[in-house]
Protein backbone atom coordinates (compact mmCIF):
# COMPACT_ATOMS: atom_id res chain seq x y z
CA UNK A 1 0.00 0.00 0.00
CA UNK A 2 1.36 3.64 -1.07
CA UNK A 3 0.59 6.56 0.86
CA UNK A 4 1.04 9.86 -0.72
CA UNK A 5 0.82 13.00 0.79
CA UNK A 6 1.39 16.42 -0.35
CA UNK A 7 2.65 19.96 1.38
CA UNK A 8 4.46 18.17 4.24
CA UNK A 9 7.00 19.85 6.21
CA UNK A 10 7.72 16.54 7.70
CA UNK A 11 9.19 13.48 7.00
CA UNK A 12 7.23 10.46 5.64
CA UNK A 13 9.71 7.55 6.00
CA UNK A 14 9.27 4.10 4.28
CA UNK A 15 12.71 2.73 4.35
CA UNK A 16 12.50 -0.67 5.97
CA UNK A 17 14.44 -0.30 9.63
CA UNK A 18 12.33 2.78 10.61
CA UNK A 19 9.15 0.34 9.64
CA UNK A 20 10.33 -2.27 11.22
CA UNK A 21 10.87 -0.21 14.04
CA UNK A 22 8.19 0.89 14.43
CA UNK A 23 6.33 -3.06 14.02
CA UNK A 24 7.68 -3.42 17.62
CA UNK A 25 7.06 -2.33 21.13
CA UNK A 26 8.29 -2.29 24.82
CA UNK A 27 6.63 -5.73 25.03
CA UNK A 28 8.41 -7.56 22.10
CA UNK A 29 5.59 -9.60 21.43
CA UNK A 30 3.13 -8.02 18.92
CA UNK A 31 4.53 -6.91 15.49
CA UNK A 32 2.81 -5.51 12.76
CA UNK A 33 4.44 -3.82 10.07
CA UNK A 34 2.90 -0.29 9.22
CA UNK A 35 3.04 1.16 5.41
CA UNK A 36 4.93 4.63 6.48
CA UNK A 37 6.00 6.80 9.43
CA UNK A 38 4.86 9.90 9.70
CA UNK A 39 7.89 12.16 11.60
CA UNK A 40 5.43 15.73 11.96
CA UNK A 41 7.35 18.83 11.71
CA UNK A 42 4.68 20.87 12.84
CA UNK A 43 0.98 20.14 14.34
CA UNK A 44 -0.26 20.94 10.98
CA UNK A 45 1.61 17.65 9.27
CA UNK A 46 -0.88 15.97 11.98
CA UNK A 47 -3.76 17.43 10.77
CA UNK A 48 -3.14 16.38 7.22
CA UNK A 49 -1.86 13.17 7.77
CA UNK A 50 -5.29 12.58 9.74
CA UNK A 51 -7.08 14.59 6.82
CA UNK A 52 -5.66 12.14 3.82
CA UNK A 53 -6.32 8.51 6.21
CA UNK A 54 -9.68 9.27 7.23
CA UNK A 55 -10.46 9.94 3.33
CA UNK A 56 -8.35 6.72 2.48
CA UNK A 57 -9.40 5.02 5.59
CA UNK A 58 -6.06 4.22 6.28
CA UNK A 59 -5.31 3.10 9.81
CA UNK A 60 -3.18 5.45 12.01
CA UNK A 61 -1.60 5.01 15.17
CA UNK A 62 0.35 7.61 17.18
CA UNK A 63 3.50 7.02 18.64
CA UNK A 64 4.92 8.34 21.74
CA UNK A 65 8.31 6.23 23.13
CA UNK A 66 6.61 2.95 22.21
CA UNK A 67 6.28 2.03 25.81
CA UNK A 68 3.64 -0.22 25.57
CA UNK A 69 3.35 -4.19 25.65
CA UNK A 70 0.76 -5.18 23.33
CA UNK A 71 0.91 -3.25 20.08
CA UNK A 72 -1.54 -0.15 21.31
CA UNK A 73 1.00 2.33 19.12
CA UNK A 74 1.18 -0.02 15.89
CA UNK A 75 -0.77 -0.51 13.09
CA UNK A 76 -0.45 -3.02 10.30
CA UNK A 77 -0.41 -1.34 6.20
CA UNK A 78 -0.73 1.89 7.79
CA UNK A 79 0.52 4.78 9.22
CA UNK A 80 2.52 5.50 12.25
CA UNK A 81 2.48 9.06 13.79
CA UNK A 82 6.20 9.71 15.10
CA UNK A 83 5.23 12.36 18.23
CA UNK A 84 8.70 12.34 19.48
CA UNK A 85 9.50 15.02 16.92
CA UNK A 86 6.39 17.73 18.94
CA UNK A 87 8.93 18.19 21.79
CA UNK A 88 7.88 21.93 22.25
CA UNK A 89 7.70 23.34 25.66
CA UNK A 90 6.58 26.68 26.55
CA UNK A 91 6.85 28.77 29.67
CA UNK A 92 5.21 28.45 32.76
CA UNK A 93 2.69 30.35 33.52
CA UNK A 94 0.35 30.87 36.23
CA UNK A 95 0.95 27.32 37.36
CA UNK A 96 1.00 25.76 34.41
CA UNK A 97 2.71 24.79 31.18
CA UNK A 98 1.94 24.20 28.10
CA UNK A 99 3.60 20.90 26.73
CA UNK A 100 3.26 19.19 23.17
CA UNK A 101 1.96 15.17 23.08
CA UNK A 102 5.60 14.22 21.92
CA UNK A 103 7.62 15.46 24.65
CA UNK A 104 8.30 13.18 27.88
CA UNK A 105 8.21 13.82 31.23
CA UNK A 106 11.54 13.70 31.64
CA UNK A 107 11.75 17.23 29.37
CA UNK A 108 8.99 18.53 31.65
CA UNK A 109 11.06 18.58 34.76
CA UNK A 110 13.77 19.57 33.28
CA UNK A 111 12.08 22.59 32.34
CA UNK A 112 10.19 23.20 35.56
CA UNK A 113 12.28 22.13 38.39
CA UNK A 114 14.99 24.50 38.02
CA UNK A 115 11.95 27.49 38.77
CA UNK A 116 10.54 25.80 41.48
CA UNK A 117 7.55 23.58 39.85
CA UNK A 118 6.63 20.11 39.57
CA UNK A 119 3.48 17.78 37.93
CA UNK A 120 1.56 16.99 40.51
CA UNK A 121 1.76 13.15 39.11
CA UNK A 122 5.20 12.19 37.45
CA UNK A 123 5.11 8.42 36.19
CA UNK A 124 7.96 6.19 37.84
CA UNK A 125 9.61 6.11 34.31
CA UNK A 126 10.21 10.01 33.78
CA UNK A 127 11.27 8.75 30.17
CA UNK A 128 7.51 8.39 28.62
CA UNK A 129 5.86 11.00 26.29
CA UNK A 130 3.21 13.26 27.97
CA UNK A 131 0.56 12.09 25.51
CA UNK A 132 1.05 8.36 25.70
CA UNK A 133 0.40 8.16 29.50
CA UNK A 134 -2.69 10.90 28.90
CA UNK A 135 -4.18 8.68 26.96
CA UNK A 136 -3.70 5.69 29.15
CA UNK A 137 -4.17 7.57 32.71
CA UNK A 138 -0.68 7.77 33.74
CA UNK A 139 0.05 6.73 37.53
CA UNK A 140 3.10 7.53 39.91
CA UNK A 141 3.67 7.32 43.49
CA UNK A 142 1.85 10.77 44.16
CA UNK A 143 -1.02 9.27 42.52
CA UNK A 144 -1.99 7.79 46.20
CA UNK A 145 -2.58 11.66 47.00
CA UNK A 146 -3.35 13.38 43.58
CA UNK A 147 -4.83 10.95 41.69
CA UNK A 148 -4.03 9.75 37.89
CA UNK A 149 -1.97 12.36 36.27
CA UNK A 150 -5.62 12.99 33.61
CA UNK A 151 -6.74 14.49 36.85
CA UNK A 152 -4.12 17.61 36.23
CA UNK A 153 -5.18 18.49 32.71
CA UNK A 154 -6.20 21.97 32.26
CA UNK A 155 -6.75 21.52 28.67
CA UNK A 156 -5.76 19.81 25.11
CA UNK A 157 -5.17 20.29 21.70
CA UNK A 158 -6.42 17.40 20.01
CA UNK A 159 -6.17 16.56 15.97
CA UNK A 160 -9.74 14.24 15.51
CA UNK A 161 -10.04 10.76 13.28
CA UNK A 162 -11.19 13.58 10.48
CA UNK A 163 -8.23 15.70 10.98
CA UNK A 164 -9.81 18.70 12.72
CA UNK A 165 -7.58 20.27 15.73
CA UNK A 166 -9.33 21.22 18.21
CA UNK A 167 -9.20 23.11 21.49
CA UNK A 168 -11.46 20.75 24.72
CA UNK A 169 -11.31 21.50 28.21
CA UNK A 170 -14.15 20.91 30.74
CA UNK A 171 -15.75 23.92 29.51
CA UNK A 172 -15.18 23.50 25.95
CA UNK A 173 -15.64 20.28 23.95
CA UNK A 174 -15.84 18.50 27.42
CA UNK A 175 -17.23 15.54 25.92
CA UNK A 176 -13.68 15.25 23.54
CA UNK A 177 -11.90 15.95 26.44
CA UNK A 178 -13.20 13.46 28.57
CA UNK A 179 -12.86 10.55 25.73
CA UNK A 180 -9.30 11.14 24.97
CA UNK A 181 -7.95 11.35 28.64
CA UNK A 182 -7.31 7.86 29.81
CA UNK A 183 -9.32 6.66 25.91
CA UNK A 184 -6.62 5.02 24.40
CA UNK A 185 -5.86 6.82 21.84
CA UNK A 186 -9.57 6.08 20.38
CA UNK A 187 -10.58 9.77 19.45
CA UNK A 188 -7.52 12.31 18.41
CA UNK A 189 -4.04 12.49 18.31
CA UNK A 190 -3.03 14.71 21.51
CA UNK A 191 -0.70 17.29 20.34
CA UNK A 192 -0.72 19.57 23.07
CA UNK A 193 -1.64 19.72 26.96
CA UNK A 194 -1.58 22.23 29.39
CA UNK A 195 -0.35 20.85 32.39
CA UNK A 196 -1.30 22.19 36.32
CA UNK A 197 1.90 22.39 38.34
CA UNK A 198 2.57 22.75 41.89
CA UNK A 199 5.44 24.15 43.52
CA UNK A 200 8.30 21.44 44.68
CA UNK A 201 11.18 22.11 46.73
CA UNK A 202 14.58 21.51 45.57
CA UNK A 203 15.38 18.15 47.19
CA UNK A 204 14.14 15.04 48.02
CA UNK A 205 14.75 12.66 50.71
CA UNK A 206 13.88 9.35 49.40
CA UNK A 207 13.41 6.14 51.92
CA UNK A 208 13.39 2.58 51.12
CA UNK A 209 11.45 0.84 53.92
CA UNK A 210 12.26 -3.18 53.96
CA UNK A 211 9.65 -6.08 55.01
CA UNK A 212 9.52 -9.79 55.47
CA UNK A 213 5.79 -9.27 56.03
CA UNK A 214 3.07 -8.91 53.93
CA UNK A 215 0.66 -7.48 56.85
CA UNK A 216 3.11 -5.47 58.16
CA UNK A 217 4.04 -4.16 54.56
CA UNK A 218 0.18 -3.25 53.70
CA UNK A 219 -0.64 -1.88 57.19
CA UNK A 220 2.44 0.70 56.67
CA UNK A 221 1.55 1.65 52.91
CA UNK A 222 -1.66 2.61 54.07
CA UNK A 223 -0.34 4.37 57.14
CA UNK A 224 1.99 6.18 54.78
CA UNK A 225 -0.75 7.37 52.69
CA UNK A 226 -2.62 9.73 55.54
CA UNK A 227 0.93 11.08 56.52
CA UNK A 228 1.23 15.08 54.73
CA UNK A 229 4.93 15.02 54.45
CA UNK A 230 5.18 12.32 52.25
CA UNK A 231 4.94 13.36 48.56
CA UNK A 232 5.78 9.98 47.16
CA UNK A 233 4.60 6.51 47.42
CA UNK A 234 4.46 2.97 46.12
CA UNK A 235 5.14 -0.37 46.92
CA UNK A 236 7.63 -2.83 45.16
CA UNK A 237 7.44 -6.82 45.85
CA UNK A 238 10.57 -8.89 45.23
CA UNK A 239 12.00 -12.68 45.66
CA UNK A 240 13.11 -13.62 48.14
CA UNK A 241 14.84 -17.14 49.20
CA UNK A 242 13.40 -20.60 48.96
CA UNK A 243 9.70 -19.34 46.84
CA UNK A 244 9.12 -16.62 49.37
CA UNK A 245 8.54 -12.89 48.58
CA UNK A 246 9.84 -9.84 50.40
CA UNK A 247 8.21 -6.27 50.53
CA UNK A 248 10.10 -2.56 49.86
CA UNK A 249 8.01 0.77 50.21
CA UNK A 250 9.84 3.34 48.47
CA UNK A 251 8.68 7.00 50.04
CA UNK A 252 10.06 10.35 49.08
CA UNK A 253 9.28 13.83 51.16
CA UNK A 254 10.32 17.22 49.30
CA UNK A 255 12.40 19.56 51.18
CA UNK A 256 14.12 23.11 51.30
CA UNK A 257 16.64 22.76 53.57
CA UNK A 258 16.45 20.40 56.83
CA UNK A 259 14.00 17.38 57.20
CA UNK A 260 13.55 14.76 59.67
CA UNK A 261 12.47 11.31 59.41
CA UNK A 262 10.76 11.11 63.18
CA UNK A 263 7.61 12.15 62.24
CA UNK A 264 7.23 11.04 59.00
CA UNK A 265 8.84 7.45 60.01
CA UNK A 266 7.22 7.20 63.71
CA UNK A 267 5.13 4.23 64.54
CA UNK A 268 5.91 2.12 61.21
CA UNK A 269 6.55 -1.74 61.50
CA UNK A 270 9.48 -1.59 59.58
CA UNK A 271 12.89 -3.00 61.22
CA UNK A 272 14.92 -0.05 61.68
CA UNK A 273 17.88 -2.10 59.88
CA UNK A 274 15.85 -3.01 57.12
CA UNK A 275 15.25 1.21 56.07
CA UNK A 276 17.78 3.01 53.85
CA UNK A 277 17.54 6.76 52.65
CA UNK A 278 19.22 8.47 50.47
CA UNK A 279 18.94 12.64 49.65
CA UNK A 280 18.81 13.86 46.05
CA UNK A 281 18.70 16.45 43.70
CA UNK A 282 14.18 16.93 43.29
CA UNK A 283 15.42 16.12 39.72
CA UNK A 284 18.04 13.38 40.17
CA UNK A 285 15.02 11.79 41.92
CA UNK A 286 12.63 12.17 39.30
CA UNK A 287 15.07 9.63 36.87
CA UNK A 288 16.20 7.31 39.68
CA UNK A 289 13.83 4.63 37.88
CA UNK A 290 14.93 6.00 34.23
CA UNK A 291 18.89 5.23 34.58
CA UNK A 292 17.55 1.75 36.81
CA UNK A 293 16.02 0.52 33.66
CA UNK A 294 18.61 2.02 31.18
CA UNK A 295 21.47 0.09 32.98
CA UNK A 296 19.63 -2.98 32.86
CA UNK A 297 20.39 -3.67 28.93
CA UNK A 298 17.12 -5.57 28.56
CA UNK A 299 15.52 -4.08 26.18
CA UNK A 300 15.39 -6.84 23.33
CA UNK A 301 13.42 -8.83 26.01
CA UNK A 302 9.90 -9.96 25.54
CA UNK A 303 7.42 -8.69 28.09
CA UNK A 304 3.88 -9.66 29.33
CA UNK A 305 2.45 -7.07 31.71
CA UNK A 306 -0.37 -7.79 33.59
CA UNK A 307 -2.19 -4.55 35.29
CA UNK A 308 -5.36 -4.29 37.10
CA UNK A 309 -6.50 -1.65 39.20
CA UNK A 310 -7.83 -3.13 42.21
CA UNK A 311 -10.96 -1.61 45.10
CA UNK A 312 -8.50 -1.42 48.50
CA UNK A 313 -10.89 -3.39 50.40
CA UNK A 314 -9.17 -6.68 48.27
CA UNK A 315 -5.53 -5.78 47.28
CA UNK A 316 -3.99 -7.61 50.24
CA UNK A 317 -6.22 -11.02 49.99
CA UNK A 318 -5.76 -10.64 45.62
CA UNK A 319 -2.02 -9.75 46.00
CA UNK A 320 -1.86 -12.71 48.50
CA UNK A 321 -3.03 -15.32 45.86
CA UNK A 322 -1.45 -14.26 43.16
CA UNK A 323 2.08 -14.12 44.72
CA UNK A 324 1.27 -17.68 46.11
CA UNK A 325 1.15 -18.58 42.01
CA UNK A 326 3.85 -16.32 40.18
CA UNK A 327 7.61 -17.71 40.33
CA UNK A 328 10.75 -15.59 40.61
CA UNK A 329 11.57 -17.54 37.05
CA UNK A 330 8.43 -16.17 35.64
CA UNK A 331 9.55 -12.90 36.30
CA UNK A 332 12.66 -13.35 34.42
CA UNK A 333 15.74 -10.96 34.10
CA UNK A 334 13.98 -7.77 33.59
CA UNK A 335 10.58 -8.63 35.67
CA UNK A 336 9.22 -6.58 38.33
CA UNK A 337 5.71 -6.40 40.72
CA UNK A 338 4.79 -3.21 41.83
CA UNK A 339 1.83 -1.95 44.51
CA UNK A 340 0.46 1.99 43.69
CA UNK A 341 -2.33 3.12 46.09
CA UNK A 342 -4.38 5.66 44.01
CA UNK A 343 -7.21 8.85 45.44
CA UNK A 344 -10.11 7.69 44.01
CA UNK A 345 -11.52 11.04 43.32
CA UNK A 346 -14.89 11.57 41.37
CA UNK A 347 -13.84 12.56 37.71
CA UNK A 348 -15.69 12.02 33.97
CA UNK A 349 -12.52 11.32 32.05
CA UNK A 350 -12.51 7.33 29.90
CA UNK A 351 -9.91 6.12 32.50
CA UNK A 352 -12.18 3.53 34.33
CA UNK A 353 -11.48 3.02 38.59
CA UNK A 354 -12.95 0.57 40.82
CA UNK A 355 -16.31 2.04 42.55
CA UNK A 356 -14.06 2.44 45.98
CA UNK A 357 -12.90 5.89 47.65
CA UNK A 358 -9.11 3.75 48.11
CA UNK A 359 -8.59 1.71 45.64
CA UNK A 360 -4.67 0.49 44.23
CA UNK A 361 -2.68 -0.19 40.73
CA UNK A 362 -1.34 -4.03 40.95
CA UNK A 363 1.53 -4.97 38.45
CA UNK A 364 3.48 -8.15 37.43
CA UNK A 365 5.54 -7.28 34.96
CA UNK A 366 7.19 -10.46 33.42
CA UNK A 367 10.30 -10.69 30.70
CA UNK A 368 11.14 -14.20 29.11
CA UNK A 369 13.62 -15.34 26.80
CA UNK A 370 13.55 -14.82 23.02
CA UNK A 371 13.93 -18.25 22.26
CA UNK A 372 10.84 -19.94 24.59
CA UNK A 373 8.26 -20.35 22.37
CA UNK A 374 6.21 -21.08 25.59
CA UNK A 375 6.57 -17.73 27.04
CA UNK A 376 4.14 -15.44 25.65
CA UNK A 377 0.83 -18.03 25.32
CA UNK A 378 1.46 -18.68 28.56
CA UNK A 379 1.60 -15.52 30.27
CA UNK A 380 -1.16 -13.90 28.08
CA UNK A 381 -3.09 -16.64 29.42
CA UNK A 382 -2.10 -16.15 32.76
CA UNK A 383 -2.56 -12.59 32.47
CA UNK A 384 -5.97 -12.78 31.03
CA UNK A 385 -6.77 -14.87 34.27
CA UNK A 386 -5.57 -12.34 36.30
CA UNK A 387 -8.08 -9.94 35.04
CA UNK A 388 -10.89 -12.19 35.32
CA UNK A 389 -10.31 -12.42 38.42
CA UNK A 390 -9.65 -8.69 39.48
CA UNK A 391 -13.19 -7.80 37.61
CA UNK A 392 -15.24 -10.09 39.95
CA UNK A 393 -13.74 -8.29 42.65
CA UNK A 394 -14.80 -4.99 41.12
CA UNK A 395 -11.64 -4.66 39.29
CA UNK A 396 -10.40 -2.74 36.16
CA UNK A 397 -8.09 -2.90 33.46
CA UNK A 398 -5.00 -0.78 33.26
CA UNK A 399 -4.18 -0.76 29.22
CA UNK A 400 -0.85 -0.24 29.32
CA UNK A 401 -0.45 -3.81 29.84
CA UNK A 402 -0.85 -7.16 27.78
CA UNK A 403 -3.81 -8.72 28.61
CA UNK A 404 -5.53 -9.34 25.37
CA UNK A 405 -9.22 -8.45 25.50
CA UNK A 406 -12.59 -8.97 23.19
CA UNK A 407 -14.76 -6.37 22.47
CA UNK A 408 -17.63 -7.55 24.99
CA UNK A 409 -14.97 -7.14 27.45
CA UNK A 410 -14.33 -3.59 26.43
CA UNK A 411 -17.93 -3.00 27.49
CA UNK A 412 -18.35 -4.39 30.32
CA UNK A 413 -15.13 -2.44 31.19
CA UNK A 414 -16.77 0.76 30.43
CA UNK A 415 -20.09 -0.09 31.90
CA UNK A 416 -22.02 3.17 31.94
CA UNK A 417 -19.76 4.98 29.98
CA UNK A 418 -19.98 3.14 26.68
CA UNK A 419 -21.97 4.25 25.42
CA UNK A 420 -21.21 8.18 25.32
CA UNK A 421 -17.53 6.69 24.39
CA UNK A 422 -19.46 5.20 21.75
CA UNK A 423 -20.83 7.80 20.75
CA UNK A 424 -17.77 10.49 20.85
CA UNK A 425 -15.85 7.66 18.46
CA UNK A 426 -18.87 7.91 16.05
CA UNK A 427 -18.21 11.75 15.99
CA UNK A 428 -15.05 12.10 16.07
CA UNK A 429 -13.11 9.39 14.53
CA UNK A 430 -16.31 8.17 11.94
CA UNK A 431 -13.91 6.12 9.78
CA UNK A 432 -12.47 3.91 12.55
CA UNK A 433 -9.39 4.42 11.44
CA UNK A 434 -7.70 5.63 15.15
CA UNK A 435 -5.47 3.30 17.43
CA UNK A 436 -6.69 -0.22 16.32
CA UNK A 437 -3.67 -2.21 17.57
CA UNK A 438 -5.58 -1.45 20.74
CA UNK A 439 -8.22 -3.63 19.88
CA UNK A 440 -11.13 -1.73 21.36
CA UNK A 441 -13.58 -2.01 18.33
Amino acid sequence: MTISLSELEGVLVTDEATLTGCARDYGRVVHRMPSAVLRPAAVRDVVQALRFCCDHGLPVAARGQGHSTAGQAQVAGGLVIDMSTLQGIGPVQDGSVRVQGGATWRQVLSRTVPLGWWPPVVTGYAGLSVGGTLSMGGIGAASFRHGPQVDHVVALQVVTGEGELRTCSPSEHPELFSAVLGGVGQYGVIVEATLALTPVAPRARYHLLGYDDADAFFADLWTLTTRDRVDGLYGQILPGPEGSWSYLLHAVEFFSSTSSDSALLAGLRSAPAARTVMDLDTLAFATVVDEQLEALGLTHLPRVWRDVFLPGSCIETFVADALAELTAEELGPAGFVLVFPIRNAARSHALRLPEEERVALFDICTSGSPEDPDYVPTQLDKARAMYERARALGGTLYPIGSTPLTTEDWRTHYGSSYQALRTAKEHYDPANILTPGAEIS
